[in-house]
């Protein structure tokens, strides 16, 4: 592996939390978005917009994890590039560095990597719904 790969387009500040409109399966988010619909359907009354405040508060805390997690990643990745940009790649500084990128390159690629991505871009949609049926209600 020796040499770390460039980041491409999206770099260490790209968001892999939005999905691209041309490569998400268009049913995904048409599901998702169903799915909210009926566990969150239109507020009716104070205490379902209880509930619903509630669940906003309990998801977003998952979500802020999640965020922080794949942030922390992504950021010590960016790190790493920089300083392999700066050492000679003959060097043993160099060797430690590149094997800690692409260990962290591995993790991304990962099953649980990839699930906590699509978990907190499920956890979005839902708390998009829910903060839109709170603010719906409110203007009532």
């Amino acid at each position: 592996r020796g040499r770390r790969q460039p980041e491409g387009s999206q770099g260490s500040q790209g968001s892999q939390y939005d999905t691209d409109p041309a490569t998400a399966p268009e049913s995904s988010d048409e599901r998702d978005s169903e799915q909210w619909h009926r566990l969150y359907p239109p507020i009716s009354s104070p205490g379902t917009r209880q509930r619903y405040k509630a669940d906003f508060g309990q998801e977003l805390r998952r979500y802020k994890e999640l965020c922080a997690h794949m942030d922390g990643l992504n950021e010590r990745l960016a790190q790493l590039a920089a300083q392999l940009d700066q050492v000679p790649e003959d060097s043993a500084q160099y060797q430690a560095l590149a094997e800690e990128y692409n260990h962290l390159k591995d993790v991304k690629r990962s099953p649980e990597y990839q699930d906590k991505k699509r978990e907190s871009k499920t956890l979005r949609n839902k708390l998009f719904h829910i903060k839109r049926m709170v603010s719906d209600y409110d203007k009532l």
